[in-house]
């Protein structure tokens, strides 16, 4: 029962503390967000490497739904405590930033925008939100909103490199980032490349690579 994640909602005076369908797929899908940028952390994968069921919702102010982490079929061998690995983390994370403390240096912007995301709307779209287990509650709201926003504007900058694995890249469209796996340090590295480099990039996947630039950091992390 652990492993279950149940989402309540309260909704907006002005709608009688009901939610507006278009306002929950989207507080769904960045939820599902969120769980998948984690996902792919622990695992140190491209693609998340679970899926979600719902097995129970309640209409009854608030509203929640409660939704169960199930391993992808493709997954081959996983390890015992897959789920609960990042099930742990999930919650671990979003404690750090509803208490003001320092997330792990493996959780890039693009993992806090999705955590920004799970508090967009508050106050408008819905008066309050939680996320909780049977160990774990989570408040969603002005609080978590506001420290996250702090996490996503304390960067600093300096220029260097870093090596690692490239077993990862994003060619979609306009969309030029690749991730890196370094032996030590940060679980992955997200870069972002030029134009015109991308036949290079896809040439060394799977391979050990150096890449130089500006980088970017959270102090303390």
């Amino acid at each position: 029962m652990s492993n279950l994640i149940t989402l309540q909602i309260e909704g907006v005076p002005s709608e009688n503390g009901h939610i507006l369908v278009s306002d929950f797929i989207e507080r769904v899908e960045n939820l599902l967000s969120t769980l998948n940028a984690i996902d792919r952390i622990v695992g140190h994968t491209a693609q998340p490497t679970l899926n979600y069921r719902i097995v129970d919702a309640k209409h009854s102010s608030p509203l929640s739904i409660t939704i169960e982490p199930i391993i992808r079929t493709r997954v081959p061998k996983p390890n015992p405590r897959h789920i609960e690995l990042r099930h742990e983390r999930f919650f671990k994370e979003l404690r750090a930033v509803r208490q003001n403390e320092p997330v792990s240096p493996e959780v890039d912007d693009s993992t806090l925008e999705h955590m920004q995301a799970l508090v967009e709307g508050i106050g408008q779209e819905f008066t309050s939100a939680r996320l909780f287990n049977g160990e774990s509650d989570v408040e969603l709201d002005a609080t978590f909103e506001t420290n996250v926003r702090r996490l996503l504007n304390e960067e600093s900058q300096s220029y260097g490199s870093e090596e690692g694995m490239l077993e990862a890249v994003n060619i979609h469209g306009k969309s030029r980032a690749c991730w890196i796996y370094p032996r030590i340090g940060a679980q992955r590295i997200r870069c972002d490349f030029l134009p015109g480099t991308r036949e290079q990039i896809k040439e060394n996947l799977g391979k050990y690579i150096r890449v130089e630039g500006l980088k970017f950091f959270r102090p303390n992390c």
